[in-house]
């Protein structure tokens, strides 16, 4: 997520630098074939054109608003799991530090920490599967210049994601089976259910009571339920038919701006008519820049610079939960990178 309140020079130019010169060399062709090679059939009515461009805008804003919504949905899916999160573990100190059945405190204090530190390791673990599972139509480098944009910001690109997940469940002692047939392929969703398993063997064993695990696993349930809204966001795209054409529109327009913009510039004056290179460029800019926004916003859970934050979001799970256990070393929260906050 970029948190800067300005863009630079150098980062506009990265997203704008290709399309700025591909419509420099159009409409810079246009102008010199039609005055210094007296083409003049090279101008056409700039009437159609504006009507190709007012439609182009139409559909370029309907998938953008369209893509906002897939990324503002998914920032309340995390908002939702951070909520979910802090109520379990103020649950679990709750009910089941207070056992009936006369176990050691330190029993009670490990059964704790494991399962509020199994929830971190959950969140932990979604987050990586999302990243590090790219979605179905993103192959090309082309499609991915919002995670090249912050590549030098990224500090897990060096570990592929199984050893990502490896290192989380080591970290918060979490038991899986992390090689072999039995490895689960949804880490996450495997450890959700061994926190349905565990508190079903505290209720068994007289821990807590039927209403205390109703809450508990209402809780799994709604982690389940994220998790899988997650899942849909990441498993399907924002619709091609939308992001292709909308894509091969704006570079339509852009190609026949010049011829339209021609005849326009020519009539301002004998010398004008090399405006239409700078006004070619200024549009065109607004134009891939309003399709490339869409672009960065479809699929909020890559890791790119305006994607969801979700390591920031994960660190903020750890630290709360952590110090609801009254724990003191506590890993810093995330700051932005050069203005971007992953």
């Amino acid at each position: 997520m970029y948190v800067g309140n300005r863009f630079g020079p150098g980062t506009i130019w990265f997203w704008a630098g290709t399309n700025l010169l591909q419509a420099t060399a159009v409409s810079s062709a246009v102008y010199f074939g039609y005055e210094w090679m007296g083409w003049k059939f090279l101008s056409v009515p700039f009437l159609p054109i504006a009507t190709i461009g007012t439609a182009v805008a139409f559909y370029v804003g309907f998938k953008n608003n369209s893509s906002y919504d897939r990324l503002w949905e998914g920032r309340r899916i995390w908002g939702a799991i951070v909520n979910a999160s802090r109520v379990w573990a103020a649950l679990i100190l709750s009910v089941v530090d207070r056992p009936q059945t006369g176990a050691t405190a330190a029993a009670v204090r490990a059964t704790v920490k494991q399962l509020i530190y199994r929830q971190i390791a959950w969140a932990n673990a979604l987050r990586i599967q999302l990243r590090q599972r790219p979605a179905p139509h993103r192959r090309k480098r082309e499609d991915l210049l919002h995670i090249e944009w912050v590549r030098h910001v990224r500090a897990e690109d060096g570990l592929a994601g199984d050893e990502l997940i490896d290192r989380i469940l080591t970290e918060f002692s979490c038991q899986l089976e992390r090689n072999g047939p039995n490895r689960p392929s949804n880490v996450a969703a495997a450890l959700l259910a061994k926190q349905a398993a565990q508190i079903a063997e505290l209720k068994h064993n007289g821990w807590i009571d039927a209403w205390e695990h109703s809450d508990l696993m209402r809780l799994v349930t709604e982690c389940y339920a994220q998790q899988g809204a997650c899942e849909r966001i990441k498993s399907f795209p924002f619709p091609r038919q939308y992001a292709i054409f909308s894509g091969a529109f704006v570079k339509l327009f852009i190609f026949l701006l010049p011829f339209g913009l021609m005849k326009e510039m020519a009539s301002l004056g004998r010398n004008a008519s090399w405006l239409v290179i700078p006004f070619s460029m200024l549009i065109a800019w607004v134009f891939y820049t309003m399709e490339q926004v869409g672009d960065a916003s479809e699929d909020p859970f890559e890791g790119g610079g305006n994607d969801v934050p979700l390591s920031a979001i994960c660190r903020n799970i750890e630290v709360d939960l952590k110090e609801m256990l009254g724990e003191t070393e506590l890993p810093p929260r995330l700051q932005p990178v050069e203005n971007v906050l992953l």
